[in-house]
């Protein structure tokens, strides 16, 4: 199961979580250590030893969602990616051997959520502030899960909003900028490019709930695709997991293929969605597909085999998970907009 960590950024810290989170950092002329050898950049992070957060950083797993936090606001949000125990790469990078508890960061998103909004989710008392770097303990979990089928599905839905502006960052209004704005296009453009994929075989098309209303060449996602999904023999907590599936095509209320759109560094959610929802309904045939650039096709592919998620996939009979490519994705969007349907899209 999915940890969810909390990570209050001191004001002194501020502009390092900036260099060093907010954008990738270089890591050239840095001596890497095992896990790191074969990175040119990364969003990384970390926290001084203590006993307890020692513990909390021994039990993080890829994937498990952060939450970061800064002058009354949580203001940012990620992964864990790869964790690494290093004094000398805390000080090679924030000058602090202190911190030699490390993680990296991936699947980055500027948030802008209260404290108060959390606390309350979580159950905590009136005025919680996070203190340190924590794990949400169990208890907090069960008043989550009162609200939601899961850790993941929360941290989606707090994800959900358009937020773009970090704790110190100007208001920048509706100007993009930056690789995080090219990637929300891009992710975007996949998306629309399965949309129409699925209407012109004539399938009935739902966008995940949180992208509806984006637009791509002056037409939204959600426009000729169902309002809502409604599957049933479902049960409600299945229904939650998969509204957020980025394109998901039915014949009737019937599942054929559902895509995950991956524009960005990390792969996590879209694995974790597919693989939660194939552990609740492990009998349901149906076709999964992780969609990358063709450059991360081999990254994509490892994470797919990693013990955890191979695990889970391994005795399902009648569904599959596989990589598909920006590029084949465009190049059988111009083919079927020439020649027409084809008997099988991919």
């Amino acid at each position: 199961m999915s940890r969810l960590y909390l990570t209050p950024v001191g004001s002194d810290w501020i502009e390092e979580f900036e260099r060093t989170v907010a954008s990738p950092f270089s890591l050239a002329d840095i001596e890497l250590p095992p896990g790191l050898e074969d990175e040119q950049e990364v969003r990384i992070w970390g926290t001084t030893e203590g006993l307890q957060k020692r513990d909390y950083f021994m039990k993080m797993e890829p994937g498990d969602p952060i939450l970061f936090y800064s002058e009354g606001a949580f203001f940012a949000s990620g992964r864990v990616g790869t964790t690494i125990e290093d004094a000398s790469l805390g000080e090679a990078i924030w000058d602090s051997e202190n911190s030699s508890l490390i993680y990296t960061v991936s699947d980055y998103k500027p948030i802008s959520i209260t404290p108060d909004e959390i606390g309350d989710l979580l159950g905590y008392a009136d005025g919680w502030n996070p203190q340190g770097f924590v794990h949400v303990s169990q208890k907090a979990v069960n008043s989550l899960l009162t609200e939601y089928s899961s850790i993941e599905e929360a941290f989606q839905d707090l994800r959900s909003g358009e937020s773009t502006t970090g704790p110190s960052d100007p208001d920048t209004g509706d100007e993009e900028t930056g690789n995080g704005a090219d990637d929300g296009r891009i992710h975007t453009e996949i998306q629309w490019f399965l949309v129409q994929l699925g209407l012109q075989h004539g399938y009935d098309v739902h966008v995940a709930i949180n992208d509806k209303n984006r637009t791509y060449e002056g037409e939204s996602l959600g426009e000729s695709c169902l309002d809502e999904l409604v599957l049933p023999g479902f049960s409600d907590a299945v229904t939650k997991i998969i509204q957020y599936v980025d394109v998901i095509w039915l014949t009737g209320d019937a599942i054929v293929a559902m895509f995950e759109v991956e524009s960005t560094t990390s792969i996590y959610s879209g694995i974790l969605r597919m693989t939660d929802f194939v552990t609740r309904v492990p009998n349901f045939a149906v076709d999964m597909y992780i969609v990358a650039p063709e450059s991360d096709a081999d990254r994509v592919r490892k994470e797919m085999t990693r013990p955890t998620f191979e695990a889970v996939l391994s005795p399902v009979k009648h569904s599959s998970l596989q990589f598909l490519s920006f590029e084949d994705v465009r190049d059988t969007y111009e083919t079927v907009e020439r020649a027409g349907p084809l008997q099988e899209v991919f």
